[in-house]
């Protein structure tokens, strides 16, 4: 019988734990080969489209340094993000014509929706592997959704060879010619989710290996409170223990956010 408990961080040796201080006290990005010397990890699959212009963020690094990945366990997406329309233009490409194929996958409208759709057994991907939506690189380039606030956002969502899910993403508002790339990624709502791979180094917030070293958890941005509050439980449920101040703010947060739409409601 297989547990529906999500898999748990492992946590380091004193070996590790002493050969990583050093490193992460420098405060400047650590080549990924070290990385993967000091904690015996295999190359996070995916990683040869990364470059100094297209990374990957948030949870998939998270569990590639955990462990969590050992053994085939590989659920979850990949988010990978690019600085520039190039570089999202130049990613897509390459994953097309290298046998990743475009998503087709419908997205369900709301929580009940995919619980019906998941009783009965649907695949919400039962259209990606259709022969008559397979598409040519200059048929999905690029894809652009407009936000009611004006905001944009480029992006495209890929089943590579092995079956891994890949969404890739450009945000003009965020990733801007010139800005570093850990202000660009303060973005995230949890500390443990800042981690940034990219061809050559991983980059970190600066909470992330103190929080991850010590399996806690804190919120550093929280655009939507609602989605931060159920991120802290999966974290935790993975071993993660929020501080004290960072439940609060976040349920603090949700509460007035639900009051807010009540009264508007009104």
């Amino acid at each position: 019988m297989v547990s529906s408990r999500p898999p748990m961080a492992r946590r380091f040796t004193s070996t590790e734990e002493k050969e990583l201080r050093p490193l992460l006290e420098s405060g400047t990005p650590i080549p990924i080969s070290e990385v993967r010397r000091i904690l015996g990890l295999e190359e996070l699959p995916h990683a040869h489209l990364l470059a100094e212009d297209t990374w990957l963020l948030g949870g998939r690094v998270l569990r590639w340094l955990s462990g969590e990945m050992r053994g085939g366990r590989d659920g979850g997406d990949y988010d990978l993000f690019c600085g520039s329309v190039a570089a999202f233009e130049r990613t897509a490409r390459r994953m097309l014509e290298s046998g990743y194929k475009p998503c087709k996958g419908r997205a369900y409208a709301n929580l009940w929706q995919w619980l019906v759709g998941t009783a009965l057994g649907r695949d919400a991907h039962a259209r990606c592997i259709s022969d008559e939506n397979r598409a040519t690189p200059g048929q999905e380039l690029p894809r652009l959704r407009r936000f009611a606030d004006g905001s944009e956002m480029y992006v495209l969502q890929f089943h590579s060879p092995e079956g891994h899910v890949l969404q890739l993403v450009h945000l003009p508002s965020l990733f801007r010619e010139g800005v570093p790339l850990h202000n660009q990624v303060a973005f995230t709502d949890l500390s443990i989710c800042q981690f940034t791979l990219d061809d050559r180094h991983l980059h970190a917030g600066p909470h992330s290996w103190v929080d991850f070293l010590d399996r806690r958890v804190r919120v550093v941005e929280m655009a939507r409170p609602h989605r931060t509050a159920l991120r802290l439980v999966k974290y935790g449920l993975r071993g993660f223990r929020p501080y004290v101040s960072t439940v609060g703010t976040v349920y603090g947060a949700w509460f007035a956010e639900a009051l807010g739409r009540r009264q508007s409601a009104r």
